[in-house]
């Protein structure tokens, strides 16, 4: 596919200046080469009314600028030291490459450059990477070409079958970006998904985070149709990362089409769910984890269930930063405290925000689910509702294979409508694939109060009806239903 906009540089050329400079590049304090030659505009030379950034010893001013697509802004430096205003990360600067000053400005000098690449885009003084800022480059969308609409069909793609993989294989895929990239490319994303899932057999490792980097990969290799390619396995990860590089290529100026597009093919409200879902992780890490931008972006979205989706994304990459290694920035918005920073979103953003906080919250308190339940009790009545069963996927995925010690972790939460939710969220993260049935089944066989038994059957039951789309496969399921809950077996 090709790019929607293309990229140039615009420097002014004043009298040039030789500057010779050692600076760090990253922790091993390695002595770069000399920067090239400055072309630089003297600061007493800036009109007035042009837009600017000023660099002092305490780093940018403003941390961030909102713009329009096409305008110049002057990089001024008013420091006593040299600047090197450059994209992330440091020190490769390969987010935005044509965003560097390539060069040395020294004090009371100014750099220019045109942003005509739409995007959020983070950077920080090359020769000091600790000061850094933001410069968001927003459309006037009448001004804008309509992007052409995506095409979902995959051209008759055809893949190989993968070969049996031997243990350190399977460690490779998630240890080697190169190999799975190739992996990828040769054998096409449902088959390396398939293979991620069938890595946890192996080894002691989730799946969902690398199936992004696949999606990704597949993004890249395929464009749109990698939607059409990816499978679901990895708690849909591949489709997340697929997203994620759908955004990096296109931006935002057609999101309502885009999204309409690419889950277009979802067969039911769980895989649109998940796609939707995916779309959320892709605006955190276009708008480079400033959820305060990605938030509302959601909100251009056609339904409530869809804006509620697109949230659980945004606050999921928030916690795990599945993109925060590729892309080279990471979320501002974790801290010690537990409810950071579902306290600070604003109010229609609260409750959804819990969750995934659960996760965060985790770490915090050191595994100690007890304090973790305890934290979710602190909530309002509708963010409880998130938080227990966010608690609840937590205590899933830390019970695999164990629904007793399940049951147990989710009786820290209170009795009644929380402690029902929290098995609800376990039932749910054993149940993301018709082959982990059993163990969801396990689960609510294992219950002795009846509304948690009935809780339990009903989460399980409607997911069944989703990933079961035979009637064989979806009455065998029924049939170990215990007699009494059968009765909402029905499609």
């Amino acid at each position: 596919m090709t790019k929607i906009l293309n990229r140039h540089l615009l420097i002014i050329v004043a009298p040039v200046v030789v500057l010779a400079v050692a600076c760090a590049f990253g922790e091993e304090n390695e002595v770069a080469t000399q920067p090239p030659v400055a072309q630089a505009l003297l600061a007493t030379d800036i009109d007035p009314e042009a837009l600017s950034i000023a660099y002092t010893e305490d780093g940018y001013n403003p941390k961030r600028l909102d713009i329009s697509l096409g305008q110049k802004v002057h990089f001024v430096n008013q420091s006593e030291t040299p600047l090197w205003p450059a994209s992330n990360i440091h020190p490769t600067h390969e987010i935005y490459p044509e965003f560097d000053a390539k060069q040395v400005i020294n004090p009371q000098e100014a750099w220019v450059f045109t942003f005509d690449e739409l995007g959020f885009w983070r950077y920080h003084n090359h020769l000091k990477p600790e000061h850094g800022a933001l410069v968001v480059v927003q459309s006037d969308a009448t001004a804008l070409a309509t992007p052409e609409p995506l095409p979902l069909v995959d051209e008759g793609l055809e893949f190989p079958d993968p070969p049996s993989l031997s243990p350190t294989e399977f460690v490779n895929l998630f240890k080697d970006n190169e190999y799975l990239v190739k992996m990828t490319e040769k054998h096409g994303p449902a088959h390396l998904v398939y293979l991620l899932k069938e890595a946890e057999n192996h080894i002691d490792v989730d799946c969902h985070q690398r199936a992004h980097a696949v999606g990704n990969a597949a993004y890249r290799a395929f464009g749109a149709a990698a939607f059409a390619l990816a499978s679901h396995e990895c708690q849909a990860g591949a489709f997340h990362g697929a997203t994620e590089g759908l955004f990096a290529d296109r931006g935002t100026v057609n999101l309502e089409a885009d999204v309409r597009a690419i889950c277009s093919s979802a067969q039911n409200k769980f895989f649109r769910h998940q796609c939707v879902h995916g779309v959320g992780h892709g605006l955190m890490a276009w708008t480079t984890y400033e959820i305060h931008d990605a938030l509302p972006l959601c909100d251009r979205l056609e339904t409530d269930d869809d804006m509620q989706s697109c949230y659980s994304g945004v606050y999921m990459e928030n916690v795990v930063g599945g993109l925060s290694g590729l892309m080279g920035h990471t979320t501002q918005y974790l801290s010690d405290d537990p409810h950071f920073p579902c306290n600070v979103v604003a109010t229609e953003y609260y409750a959804p925000c819990y969750f995934y906080q659960t996760s965060h919250m985790i770490r915090v308190f050191n595994r100690d689910f007890e304090k973790v339940a305890i934290a979710c009790g602190e909530t309002s009545r509708l963010a409880k509702s998130y938080c227990f069963q966010s608690y609840g996927r937590d205590v899933g995925n830390a019970t695999r294979g164990n629904p007793a010690k399940a049951i147990d972790l989710c009786n820290y939460s209170p009795q009644g409508v929380d402690r029902i939710n929290c098995i609800r969220g376990a039932a749910q993260d054993r149940f993301w694939e018709a082959s982990s049935a059993n163990e969801a089944l396990s689960l609510c066989h294992m219950l002795m109060d009846p509304l948690e038994k009935g809780g339990c059957y009903e989460i399980i039951i409607n997911r069944a009806k989703d990933l079961f789309p035979s009637e064989h496969g979806f009455e065998t399921f029924c049939a170990q239903v215990e007699k009494r809950w059968t009765v909402w077996c029905k499609r």
